[in-house]
């Protein structure tokens, strides 16, 4: 008898990870596997000094869960389908691969990196890298006509792993594979063997629950300390099963499943409201930022990050040799060796780190519970301040440059623009900037701290107990003939839709031994001046409509 040699990782979640040896030549010990080791998780450490875990275990648990569920695909599936698909098991071989390189394409820094991947948050380029390396006319009319808009690590990851690992991907399984890993289901054309292979997509990329996410809760959960709820995979992925045929072939869960799915919703729910939202996650995330973009522009002289940077071949920089196998470390070093290393300096020395006026998103909320209508302008008014700042090149900071910045402007418009109605229509809303960036001016004073605050924007908190996906998870019971829908078995879980998309946060500079500062003097003058624009904004109303019953 003929056994495959395999190797064991011990992992900290499931004990051993067994993977064969030939996979272990083939991909894990390869460069561009083993770069994921300097690819941090998440960047929750300020927050959570033990969650350094990176990519590389990430994706070592993917595929232990994605070999789990592929065995319980593969059970279920024989029980219902009569006629067996084609190469089934080269198909779930290939959705183990996937698993494997979900996230080898990752950008340094993970989530806080990859908007670097695209210009002008456009997936164009990505797309047509794919689409030349797999040829499938199908998926390039799906991509359009379902506007698929994958992220952007996501087709990076199929990128790198097609044109890497080529030889493990037979090229009539390469648009199988690919979808694996963005999530792109089969919408055209679909016969009952492309309705089984979407239950696996669905497995490994959904919107609720798929080994990717349940790895990652449990993973950084366990990193960070932060209890919410245990989740037991094992009870999950075990009772999936397969119900429907052809087109309507869907992914369900024994009634056993039912808690845990709860939990995997609240698991998610507590890491993305109080973990992914706190203001010491987000700063961190926006110092991490100005890293990679002072890299970029100084030393990588880029506008975007390439595939490759990724690769052994790697790209020539100015003074610093060639990049390749590009990592968190690279951007450290890299950002520590500019002349003006600020941003280097910032994500060392903690105590230069700028302070939030209130700590969460829940604190926002009850500052501003009553003033929804002027929230709205301040909110917007921000958002255009951030914008006329990046015109000017300058930071998203409100300080005395961006004073001194907007007051050019408006001398700017006096002298060039021509047209009366369009200056005088320019000058009232950059005016208007100037006496926001004086009002927080005038605040610093008043508190005695600098004047030099930074703006940060958020989405607000939905839960996922609101998602129609979730609603619409399929439970089966045996004894019915029908699965029934989650919210039918399951009314206990109600959650509204949040009033608003976004919340914000402003820092400011704390003093050494400098005690809380107080907030009310700011919240209302604020909130006077945003009332001062919609009295303006009604008075102006009322203009234009005297104005058309007079005509």
């Amino acid at each position: 008898m003929i056994t495959t040699k395999t190797k064991r990782f011990k992992d900290p979640i499931y004990g051993y990870i067994e993977i064969e040896d030939d996979l272990i030549a083939k991909v894990i010990d390869t460069a561009a596997f083993q770069r994921l080791r300097d690819i941090v998780q998440t960047s929750y450490a300020p927050l959570y000094s033990s969650a350094v875990h990176n990519r590389f275990v990430h994706s070592l648990g993917v595929y232990y869960l994605g070999r789990m569920v592929a065995e319980a695909f593969l059970k279920s599936y024989q029980v219902v389908s009569n006629e067996k698909i084609p190469d089934i098991e080269d198909y779930l071989r290939i959705f183990e691969l996937a698993c494997l390189l979900h996230d080898v394409g990752h950008a340094p820094f993970s989530h806080t990196g990859e908007q670097f991947y695209l210009q002008d948050k456009d997936h164009g380029s990505l797309h047509t890298l794919i689409l030349a390396l797999i040829s499938d006319d199908v998926l390039q009319e799906e991509i359009k006509k379902e506007s698929y808009k994958a992220a952007a690590h996501e087709l990076m990851s199929v990128i790198v792993s097609l044109k890497t690992f080529a030889d493990l991907i037979p090229e009539n399984k390469r648009s199988f594979f690919a979808r694996c890993i963005t999530g792109y289901k089969y919408v055209i054309d679909v016969d009952e063997n492309k309705g089984y292979l979407n239950c696996l997509i669905e497995l490994l990329n959904s919107k609720i629950i798929d080994v990717d996410k349940m790895d990652y809760l449990i993973r950084d959960s366990y990193m960070t300390g932060y209890d919410t709820v245990a989740i037991d995979y094992s009870r999950l992925l075990t009772n999936i099963c397969i119900k429907g045929r052809a087109r309507d072939c869907r992914i369900c869960y024994n009634k056993s499943a039912l808690s845990v799915i709860e939990n995997v919703v609240y698991a998610h729910d507590a890491e993305r409201k109080w973990i992914q939202n706190h203001p010491t996650v987000l700063y961190e995330a926006y110092v991490i930022e100005n890293m990679i973009r002072d890299v970029m522009q100084e030393i990588l002289q880029c506008k975007q990050l390439t595939y490759e940077y990724l690769t052994e071949e790697g790209k020539e920089t100015k003074g610093f040799g060639t990049v390749r196998w590009l990592g968190d470390s690279d951007i450290i070093y890299l950002s520590k060796n500019l002349p003006d290393y600020g941003a280097a300096k910032e994500y060392y020395w903690r105590h230069r780190r700028k302070h939030p006026l209130w700590k969460t998103e829940a604190e926002f909320q009850a500052i501003f519970e009553e003033n929804d209508e002027e929230l709205d302008i301040i909110e917007e008014e921000f958002e255009a301040l951030q914008t006329s700042l990046r015109t000017l090149c300058l930071p998203i900071i409100l300080n005395q440059t961006a004073l001194e910045a907007m007051e050019e402007d408006i001398k700017r418009i006096k002298d060039e623009i021509k047209d009366p109605e369009e200056a005088q229509k320019m000058m009232e809303t950059k005016e208007y900037h100037l006496k926001w960036i004086r009002l927080l001016q005038r605040y610093a004073q008043n508190q005695e701290i600098d004047f030099d605050f930074l703006f940060l924007s958020a989405d607000q908190f939905n839960s996922g107990f609101r998602k129609p996906e979730f609603n619409n998870i399929e439970v089966v019971f045996p004894e019915l003939r029908d699965p029934c829908k989650f919210s039918a078995v399951s009314n206990v879980l109600k959650a509204g839709e949040s009033k608003r998309k976004k919340f914000f946060f402003l820092f400011y500079n704390r003093k050494e031994n400098q005690q809380e500062i107080r907030i009310t003097e700011l919240i209302t003058d604020m909130i006077s001046l945003a009332n001062e624009k919609m009295n303006r904004e009604k008075m102006q109303a009322k203009r234009e409509s005297l104005n058309s019953r007079l005509q």
